[in-house]
C-alpha cells in the first residue's frame, strides 16, 4: 500500500493505492495519478481518495473511492487488464463526477444539516451457526436452519441523518451506488428511505 497527499485549489487531500496479489510499481503509481489529475478539474472538495487494485486468477479489478465534504463516489471496473481496468474505472468516475457536477457544486454551496441516528447491524455469531449446522446435520431435516439461523443484533453504530432534497438523495445514490439510503427531506422534513429498484429505477419508502 502506498499513501501521499496532494494539493488541489490549496486544499490538501489524501491519497492511498491498496494492491491485493499484485505489486503496486512505480509505473502503475505514476499511471493512477496521471489519471487523478485529469479529475481534479471535475472535482473540489477532496478529502480522501483510494485506489485499490486486486489480482483473482485472470480479473484485475480497480475500486475507486472518493470522499468529499457532503457526499461520497464509487466506482468498480473489472478486465483482463489492470491498465485497462485503471482506464475503466476513471473514465466512470470522470463521468459521473461530470453529469453531476453543477449539483454536486450546488449541493456544497448549500451545506448539508444532519442529525445522528442509530443503525443495527445485523450478523450471524459463528459458533451459533455451527450449532445449528451439527443439530441439522443430527436430526437430518433441513427446515431447521431457517428456524434456528435468524440473525442477532451483535453491533450498533449511530450515523448522520442528512436532510437532503429528492434530486440530492437521488444523486448520492448515484454517486455511490449504495442500495438504499435514510434521509429527512427537506421538503416536508418526514423521514424517508431511498432504494435502488432491480429496473436501474428509485423507490422512496416514508411513514405514514
Amino acid at each position: 500500500m502506498t499513501k501521499s497527499s496532494k494539493k488541489f485549489d490549496e486544499q490538501e487531500y489524501a491519497i492511498s493505492v491498496i494492491g491485493k496479489n499484485i505489486e503496486i510499481t512505480k509505473p502503475i503509481r505514476d499511471y493512477i495519478e496521471e489519471k487523478i489529475s485529469k479529475i481534479e478539474t471535475l472535482s473540489t472538495d477532496i478529502i480522501d481518495l483510494k485506489v485499490h487494485l486486486e489480482l483473482q486468477k485472470l480479473n484485475h479489478t480497480v475500486d475507486i473511492f472518493m470522499k468529499f465534504s457532503h457526499f461520497r463516489v464509487n466506482v468498480r471496473a473489472i478486465t483482463e487488464n489492470m491498465y485497462s481496468a485503471i482506464d475503466k474505472a476513471f473514465e466512470r468516475l470522470y463521468s459521473k463526477l461530470r453529469k453531476w457536477k453543477s449539483r454536486i457544486q450546488d449541493h456544497h454551496v448549500k451545506g448539508v444539516s444532519s442529525t445522528e441516528m442509530e443503525v443495527n447491524i445485523l450478523e450471524h455469531a459463528q459458533h451459533e451457526i455451527e450449532e445449528i449446522n451439527q443439530e441439522i446435520i443430527d436430526a437430518n431435516n433441513q427446515n431447521l436452519q431457517k428456524d434456528y439461523s435468524l440473525p442477532k443484533v451483535i453491533k450498533k453504530k449511530k450515523i448522520p441523518l442528512k436532510k437532503l432534497t429528492i434530486d440530492e438523495a437521488v444523486m448520492k445514490m448515484e454517486l455511490s451506488d449504495d442500495n438504499f439510503k435514510i434521509y429527512r427531506s427537506e421538503e416536508d422534513q418526514m423521514l424517508k428511505v431511498i432504494y435502488r429498484r432491480r429496473d436501474g429505477g428509485y423507490g422512496i419508502v416514508s411513514p405514514e
